[in-house]
């Protein structure tokens, strides 16, 4: 059979020619025209175009046009040849975790869902999004990756490890060198010193609690510049949430972390500065001195603990404070300011030490002020009062337990301290206090004092400080307020003292019997409460204190009490008024026999007493103390100073035997007397001798107790009693000079005249004269009383109860008549005589006429 392939070429085709086709299992024959019929028999195709149906179902193809981001190139269509269009693209919503994105991956297209896309970004290396924008949380600007990546570096991007064995110190001062703030992980990176850091700011952020500065070494030790194991120098300073360990093992005397002079702006939050083990410069963070310069130094929610020396160190700065931190466990003191300049010319101004809490410190948990005398140890000492290193300080708020010797101890000027809570401080020694001042125009107010100490507030040594509304309970003795002047001590709580209510010395020590340079004077103690129990004394006066004023206060004693040690007061120089001793206003007292003597014995802080009975004449009033101290010299008062003293001797001359005492000396002269021992059976004639290198020093010995100058007592007489006058001791004296005998039902005021014993000011009885206080006297007798009053020119006015005009009782010389007036009845004497011209009488009227010669 002939092929296909094996026939010869037609010449040419038409309509009409035939096809062997094979149809339906048969062979049959078509037409060219029968094939082709339906088929377009041309194709006319734009250029850069295709081919295609775009209708639906069956249809004659049609031109398609070839879009943006593809091309034809001869007979292949790519997408490759231009980039992809996102502009033309329809506008989206903001893309959600689960939006598509494509990608080429592995040589394939695919869809990747957004949240996946993003989350492989942190994987890219080198990428460059320094350019992207995006806004900080709660801001309102957009700005670059790069300018906010540029707000803070972080310490690893300068090599750190923080591993706390490799040195990190390069890393640090290079991050702190980019101006930056330099934020810290939580890691541990060892930092030797000496690390320097200045310039106009630096910016240390943590992690609080994680973030860990730890000394790995020191090289650079000696006094040279301060040294330090981190030295800031920085103008600005701040750190936050960052633990700065000077490492217990390292003990180079050096300091921990020093803002230097030169940072007069500081801010440091929730850091912990711990284990500084420099020895005398072994304090966690230091400020040193920078005054007058002023700074802005705040120190907020810090920890300062188990430092060698102080938690916090401040020597005079101008504008400090710190608040809500914690002190503890420091071997010295937990927060300390002082300016330690021998010269005091550089000073600690304007501090604020509010809301710390301060505990289990070896001596103090705050220290504001001059701690050691003079700065320098040596004479003449002179503490907060006499030349401060405080001039202006708030300490508030603070709660300080538990610490060796004091809670808080404030000496300088202007400083108000209130508001603090101090409980069982200086349980660790025999002294110290829940508060100490030594200060000088301050305020020590609305302070808790609970728990064992051996003061509650010790302000021994102070001026002008008001000591007001404290709460004082369980202290060795409560309130010490001597050795000062012009101190008031008001309306203080005080309970439960072990040893006195309120104590005043004359003259005041440091504890180490370095003197305060002051003799007391001028001190009030008035309206305060005070609860005492056993021996204990309420109140406690020694050592001829000058000027106190003992008013309106409560003493109440417990059960079993000593009532007579309500007040114990050895001094001549005392107001003692309108006291209240257990809620009596009157004592019932009746006169006894004292060493043959008929006596009245009433409590020291009585205003009033009374008597139901008595069998003698009264001999002598005494209270209950002066009773006790009857032949005991009880103090001794300086009358002259003298000059170069620095030792002295002081000798008691007299009858007696066992009475000591020594001579406080400041600035070479004796400023007074302390009595070590009062003796007994000491009198009259008993004299003091001062001796020692100096001269010019005198004294005298008060033996016994006197009258207190100005001390009212009023006693009211039940039945008749009679003062005697005469042998009477102390003297109790009346201007007749004769014995007063009150009626049962009268009273008797008395008023203390010092040495010279008592004065009845007023008394009523059946026939006594009375001085009025106006210039004239009363006879006031049980049918009457008649006053004489002065009437000038030499005149008497007689006055009874029923005539108040009275009478005139004239002398002179001449007649009176036309002369003198005076009302009808009035007398005249004319010194000049002559028979019936001597005395007249005025008949009539109250001018000068009616004038009548009777002889």
């Amino acid at each position: 059979m002939t092929t296909i392939g094996q026939l010869p070429l037609a010449a040419s085709v038409s309509d009409n020619d035939e096809i062997a086709i094979f149809q339906n299992g048969q062979t049959l024959s078509a037409t060219r025209a029968q094939m082709l019929a339906g088929v377009q028999t041309t194709l006319a195709v734009p250029q850069n175009t295709l081919l295609g149906g775009v209708e639906p179902g069956t249809a004659a193809p049609v031109p398609i046009t070839i879009g943006a981001n593809l091309a034809l190139s001869g007979s292949t269509l790519s997408a490759a040849a231009a980039p992809f269009e996102i502009p033309l693209l329809p506008t989206g919503n903001v893309p959600s975790a689960g939006d598509i994105v494509p990608l080429g991956q592995g040589g394939q297209n695919n869809g990747v869902s957004y949240a996946n896309f993003v989350a492989g970004l942190g994987s890219v290396s080198g990428a460059p999004g320094g350019g992207l924008t995006a806004m900080a949380q709660g801001g309102a600007v957009t700005r670059t990756i790069s300018a906010l990546a540029g707000n803070a570096v972080s310490i690893e991007d300068f090599g750190a490890v923080g591993d706390g064995v490799t040195d990190d110190s390069a890393a640090l001062l290079a991050a702190i060198g980019t101006g930056q703030p330099v934020r810290l992980g939580a890691k541990t990176y060892a930092i030797a010193g000496e690390c320097d850091i200045s310039g106009t700011a630096c910016s240390l952020v943590g992690i609080p609690g994680l973030s860990v500065l730890k000394r790995s070494a020191q090289s650079k030790i000696g006094s040279a510049s301060t040294p330090a194991w981190i030295n800031i120098a920085s103008t600005n300073f701040s750190a936050e949430g960052v633990i700065f360990d000077a490492n217990a093992s390292i003990t180079a005397g050096t300091l921990a972390v020093a803002i230097q002079a030169s940072c007069t702006k500081s801010q440091i939050f929730r850091c912990v500065f711990k284990n500084a083990m420099g020895g005398g410069n072994g304090n966690g963070l230091t400020y040193l001195a920078s005054d007058p310069s002023a700074t802005d130094h705040h120190i907020e929610s810090c920890e300062f603990a188990f430092n060698t020396n102080s938690g916090l160190m401040v020597f005079a700065v101008d504008g400090l404070s710190v608040t809500n931190c914690q002190a503890h466990d420091n071997s010295i003191n937990g927060i300390y300011a002082d300016s330690r300049d021998p010269a005091f010319t550089q000073k600690v101004r304007a501090l604020h030490i509010m809301g710390n809490s301060c505990w289990n410190n070896a001596q103090v948990g705050i220290l504001i002020g001059n701690f050691v005398s003079n700065n320098v140890f040596t004479q003449p000492f002179l503490y907060g009062n006499g030349n401060p290193d405080i001039l202006g300080a708030v300490v508030s708020g603070n709660n300080c337990y538990e610490n060796g010797i004091y809670g808080i101890y404030i000496s300088g000027r202007n400083i108000l301290v209130s508001g603090n809570l101090c409980t069982n401080n200086s349980t660790k020694v025999g002294f110290g206090a829940g508060i100490l001042c030594d200060t000088g125009y301050c305020e020590i107010s609305g302070n808790m004092i609970t728990g064992a100490t051996a003061f509650g507030i010790d302000c021994g040594g102070s001026i002008y400080t008001n000591v007001e509304n404290n709460y004082i309970d369980g202290a060795h003795i409560g309130l010490n307020i001597g050795g000062g002047q012009y101190c008031t001590a008001r309306s203080n709580f005080i309970q439960d003292s072990i040893g006195a209510g309120i104590t005043v010395q004359n003259v005041e020590s440091n504890g180490t019997g370095d003197n305060f340079g002051l003799a007391c004077v001028g001190l009030s103690i008035i309206g305060n409460w005070i609860n005492y129990s056993g021996s204990v004394v309420g109140i406690l006066i020694r050592d001829g204190a000058q000027n106190i004023r003992v008013e309106d206060n409560i003493l109440v004693a417990n059960t079993g009490a000593n009532l007579t040690t309500a007040l114990s007061a050895y001094t001549d120089s005392i107001i003692v008024r309108r006291n209240i001793l257990n809620y009596t206003t009157r004592w019932a007292v009746n006169p006894a026999m004292v060493n043959g003597v008929y006596t009245l014995i009433v409590p020291d802080i009585a205003d009033a007493a009374s008597i139901s009975q008595a069998s003698s004449p009264v001999a002598s009033i005494m209270t209950t103390q002066a009773v006790q101290a009857a032949g005991s010299v009880t103090f001794i008062k300086v009358t002259n100073g003298g000059a170069a003293y620095t030792t002295a001797t002081v000798t008691i001359n007299g009858a007696g035997s066992g009475a000591a005492a020594s001579a406080w000396i400041y600035g070479g002269k004796i400023i007074g007397i302390q009595m070590s021992g009062f003796g007994s059976g000491y009198g009259p004639g008993t004299s003091v001798t001062i001796t020692g290198d100096g001269a010019g020093a005198t004294a005298v010995a008060q033996v016994g107790l006197p009258s207190w100058q100005g001390k009212e007592l009023t006693i009211d007489c039940l039945a008749e009693v009679t003062f005697a006058a005469a042998g009477s001791s102390p003297t109790q004296a009346n201007w007749t000079g004769a014995p007063i005998t009150v009626p049962a039902g009268a009273s008797i005021d008395w008023i203390g005249s010092g040495g010279s014993g008592w004065r009845a000011a007023r008394f009523s009885q059946s026939d006594y004269v009375s001085p009025n206080g106006d210039g004239s006297v009363t006879l006031k007798t049980q049918s009457g009383d008649v006053s004489v009053h002065p009437a000038g020119n030499g005149g008497l006015r007689l006055i009874s109860d029923t005539e108040s005009t009275g009478a005139l009782e004239l002398i002179g010389r001449g007649s009176p008549l036309n002369v003198v007036s005076a009302p009808a009845g009035s007398t005249f004497r004319n010194l000049n005589g002559g028979i019936g011209t001597t005395f007249w009488v005025k008949q009539s009227g109250a001018g000068s006429a009616n004038w009548a010669a009777v002889a």
